[in-house]
């Protein structure tokens, strides 16, 4: 599989791709809606949902593991945007 023909493998969506999607996921969502549950549950819930739809049962770990990455980017944000005001 070539993602955007870079020569990523399931591995590179994965550890880089789907990571970084997260985090500017999160910043944005975060800027918009302003509530770090809400969030965090929209990510939590499109990663489930990718989990049987595209993926098999053995993503259910990255799909929590890429939730935890919400939270700190979102928990970052608020902390970036108190120290800002």
């Amino acid at each position: 599989m070539n993602l955007l023909g870079y020569g990523f493998g399931p591995f590179g969506l994965v550890f880089f791709v789907l990571p970084l999607l997260t985090i500017v996921i999160s910043v944005i969502l975060r800027l918009v809606i302003k509530k770090k549950l809400i969030v965090v549950s929209i990510v939590f819930t499109a990663y489930l949902i990718a989990t049987f739809a595209v993926f098999n049962s053995s993503f259910l770990f990255w799909c929590f593991i890429y939730t935890v990455i919400s939270f700190i980017v979102t928990l970052i944000v608020d902390l970036i945007i108190k120290l800002v005001k």
